[in-house]
């Protein structure tokens, strides 16, 4: 294998097979990595320097898998969402570190992994729950793999258990209108209105700016959503992928409820006075700070209990949105804009409201063979 060094970089060189094998020194350990081409090389190379810029070590063989999760944490965080990066932690110190931590990383195999998920299994833990720590694990050990530290990942020949598709819990029309006629004069009455109208996430209804509104041509833009990290405080965070960020357009009735809400919003200001803190959200809380989304659930629910209409989430909201809309004949396309879905989850999660799809199709084949006369044989 012919070999040159790249500036400081460690060393590249190529393999008779033709792929290129890149390799850091890490305290006496060589790393390596295996890759398609030179510039996949030297990219893992550059990638793995500021990674050890940023903290990362290996002790040999002792390091434990908690070790070298709390690094590949630490690293991690400044690739991700911080929405991510918590559940992430969140999953480890549950999960993760209990049950595989102690054990060192080359040590680990396939069959202590599968037996942590049947564990989690039998303890009784959500399938969700199950796939987010199975997918935490998948990743942290693909690094490890990367490195060198792991010849194979042992999660990658072990069996997760499949996320049921669950039933859509949503609201039918005359529901929706019973919960909006029930929550007419309530502080959040437009907050609501707006859920159910257009399908906003609730971090994105918390997160919405005035500097969003489009008044002349009755549009929203989605560019943030607000995020409560553990510990206290909030963030602005964008949307998680492209198609989050979108525009929705607004009916007359919609965009009389938010000039409402900027009547509320001057009465709030001269309740709070000195105490009010400008952050030009559409539905604040009472001193102008975003509202705390665990709150708003709690509410959402506590106002469907008087209402006495059956229970859903306020995500549900998203799902009433989309099947009244489909049901109604919106093209699909258009319902997916406006919730920042792509189409083919769209199709996926909402087919059976898009009325008699089927039965037009029924129709148009007769049509097309309608030429072809039906002969019937009587015997006897």
């Amino acid at each position: 294998m012919s070999k040159r060094r790249t500036a400081g970089e460690g060393t590249i060189g190529q393999l008779p097979s033709g792929s290129w094998r890149a390799q850091v020194s890490l305290k006496g350990r060589r790393l390596s990595f295996t890759a398609r081409n030179q510039q996949a090389a030297r990219d893992w190379i550059r990638k793995i320097q500021a990674q050890i810029e940023q903290g990362l070590t290996y002790d040999d063989d002792r390091t434990t898998l908690s070790t070298f999760l709390e690094g590949w944490l630490a690293i991690k965080k400044n690739e991700i969402r911080l929405a991510t990066s918590e559940q992430y932690r969140w999953v480890s110190r549950l999960y993760l570190q209990p049950y595989l931590g102690k054990i060192r990383l080359k040590d680990l195999s396939y069959g202590q992994v599968q037996n942590f998920y049947d564990q989690l299994a039998t303890a009784g833990k959500g399938v969700r729950s199950i796939r987010v720590a199975h997918a935490v694990l998948h990743s942290c050990l693909e690094q490890a793999k990367n490195l060198g530290l792991v010849a194979r990942n042992p999660t990658e020949f072990c069996k997760v258990p499949k996320q049921n598709k669950r039933d859509l819990n949503i609201w039918s029309e005359d529901q929706v209108m019973k919960f909006l006629n029930f929550v007419h004069g309530h502080r959040n009455e437009n907050l609501y209105y707006l859920a159910l109208a257009t399908g906003m996430r609730r971090g994105e209804l918390l997160g919405l700016k005035w500097q969003d509104v489009d008044w002349l041509h009755q549009k929203l833009l989605i560019q943030r959503q607000c995020f409560h990290p553990q510990g206290g405080g909030f963030v602005f965070q964008p949307p998680k992928t492209n198609l989050g960020r979108r525009a929705i357009q607004l009916g007359s009735g919609l965009i009389d409820h938010l000039r409402a809400q900027l009547y509320n919003i001057d009465l709030m200001r001269k309740i709070s006075r000195d105490k009010w803190q400008e952050h030009d959200l559409v539905f604040p809380s009472i001193l102008g700070t975003p509202q705390g989304g665990d709150n708003l659930t709690h509410e959402f629910q506590e106002l469907i209990k008087l209402s006495g209409l059956p229970s859903i989430r306020l995500h549900d909201c998203r799902h009433t949105a989309a099947s009244i809309l489909l049901s109604h004949g919106i093209p699909p396309v258009t319902v997916a804009g406006m919730l920042g879905h792509s189409l083919s989850i769209l199709l996926t999660t909402y087919t059976h409201f898009i009325p008699g799809t089927q039965d037009e199709a029924a129709r148009q084949m007769d049509e097309i063979t309608s030429s072809t006369e039906v002969k019937f044989n009587h015997q006897g």
